[in-house]
């Protein structure tokens, strides 16, 4: 029998509208948004019976797991594994915390040791993520797990037998339904940030006026960036129907359009380990490539490998 795994990842609090991920605080909660898009998700999910909930104990994934829940009639069970990774008192990113842990090695503490500011280290994170995991493959029938974005990236990975140096970056969007099914052993990736029910749901966006210009800005890092990796190139999206625009609140983890692209790899081309897996669906698999500025914002670039222009299910054009 196999068994299925919605993964999930709690809905929008304030602290992720500042872009920020990290951290145990329990006193943060829903914000509108997220409790209007945990509502939107448990709709999404109303026609599955699940087996099982399980669900981080932080507030912001007891929301969403309880939005679920109260329509799917299933029960909730907490599980402090599935909380967030707590760095401390400063951002596992910083310069800060980075001299400080360089500082700290070189005094020949091992990794496995090193907790700058308190917290956890990745090794901690690991290892509660891990023995998740075990348990959750001795489950049958289909699950559904309400976690957060660092222990939903590490839990992916790890399915996939990555060690830490070989861990790939996933997006994940506010309330975004992974699916993973495990059978003879084996973990597959099926669906990887799949966010479309609450794309009605959008805030108000102002295009820009210089619609051409932006379009050879990033006609030029596209070229710049791409040229030698792929035989063909092409734009759609909102950059080639002239409606590139900036929206006045984040929208999924962005600040306005995206330059949206499809390209077919050249045969020798290795898809870097850096570049973010934005979504996968239906076997196409999007990734966060890079960045144009338009003003002072920065807008993420997409590309989406295919084998065929009929791969494209909307607008485009040829760029290369």
């Amino acid at each position: 029998m196999v068994l299925k795994i919605y993964l999930i990842r709690h809905g929008e609090t304030d602290f992720n509208k500042q872009g920020k991920e990290w951290g145990q605080d329990n006193n943060i909660p829903l914000n509108d948004w997220g409790l209007l898009h945990s509502r939107k998700l448990s709709e999404e999910l109303k026609h599955i019976k699940f087996d099982k909930l399980y669900s981080s104990d932080l507030k912001r994934a007891k929301q969403t797991s309880e939005e679920i829940s109260g329509l799917n009639k299933v029960e909730v069970v907490y599980d402090k594994r599935l909380r967030e990774y707590d760095p401390g008192d400063v951002d596992p990113q910083s310069e800060e915390w980075v001299e400080k842990y360089k500082e700290i090695l070189n005094s020949g503490v091992s990794k496995y040791d090193i907790r700058p500011f308190g917290g956890e280290n990745i090794w901690d994170l690991i290892k509660r993520t891990q023995s998740f995991l075990n348990d959750l493959e001795k489950e049958k029938g289909t699950i559904v797990v309400v976690s957060h974005s660092g222990v939903n990236a590490v839990l992916m990975n790890l399915s996939q037998g990555k060690s830490k140096d070989e861990f790939l970056s996933f997006k994940q969007d506010n309330t975004c339904i992974n699916i993973l099914e495990f059978k003879e052993g084996r973990w597959i990736l099926k669906v990887i940030n799949e966010s479309s029910h609450i794309s009605e749901i959008r805030p108000s966006k102002k295009k820009y006026e210089n619609q051409e210009e932006i379009k050879q800005i990033a006609k030029k890092y596209v070229l710049e960036k791409m040229k030698d990796k792929v035989n063909k190139l092409y734009f759609s999206g909102d950059i080639v129907s002239g409606n590139f625009s900036i929206y006045d609140r984040p929208y999924k983890r962005y600040k306005g359009s995206c330059v949206e692209i499809y390209a077919i790899l050249k045969e020798d081309f290795l898809v870097p380990q850096k570049w973010k897996i934005s979504t996968l669906k239906e076997n196409l698999k999007k990734f966060e490539v890079g960045k144009i500025k338009v003003g002072d914002v920065k807008h993420k670039v997409n590309l989406t490998p295919i084998n065929d222009v009929e791969d494209i299910t909307e607008n485009w054009e040829e760029l290369l």
